[in-house]
């Protein structure tokens, strides 16, 4: 039990946190609430393109870190306690990081007050694509190549 408290209760309650059929709160409307004021403070003088821009900025950057981090915890729950990384786990927690970014924006697209979008899912993939790059260059064993034979 302490197993699955420690590595994959960190990453379920994540993919539920970005759960869309659950979570209204990160709709445009809602964000921009309280988004919008806070560029404002930071930008008083900004027009409200800009504000709108940087707002939509903020929410894509979200969907990038959100994808990151739930990347990082799979890596992390498959890996459990070992000191090696195996390149399975990478693969595994890709898949489903992608595959479960795919759900969300398809899923957002038959809830109201969402909606999904492709390039979204493709800021959500390219943060999964990062975190497991960085986690693979970090265990990658010095002068290793993975993706290239020598000719």
């Amino acid at each position: 039990m302490t197993y699955f408290l420690t590595y994959w209760l960190p990453p379920i309650l994540w993919m539920a946190f970005l759960f869309p059929m659950t979570n209204d709160s990160l709709t445009v409307e809602s964000t921009s609430s309280i988004l919008e004021p806070i560029i404002r403070w930071f930008f008083p003088h900004a027009n409200p393109a800009t504000v709108r821009i940087l707002h939509i900025v903020i929410r894509k950057t979200g969907h990038f870190i959100e994808y990151f981090v739930l990347a990082f915890l799979l890596v992390r729950a498959f890996r459990k306690k070992s000191t090696t990384m195996q390149m399975r786990w990478i693969l595994y927690a890709g898949c489903i990081a992608v595959g479960y970014g795919a759900l969300d924006e398809f899923l957002q697209t038959i809830t109201p007050l969402r909606s999904g979008s492709v390039y979204d899912w493709m800021i959500d993939t390219s943060g999964v694509v990062a975190a497991l790059w960085i986690i693979t260059a970090k265990y990658r064993p010095a002068g290793k190549k993975y993706c290239c034979p020598s000719s």
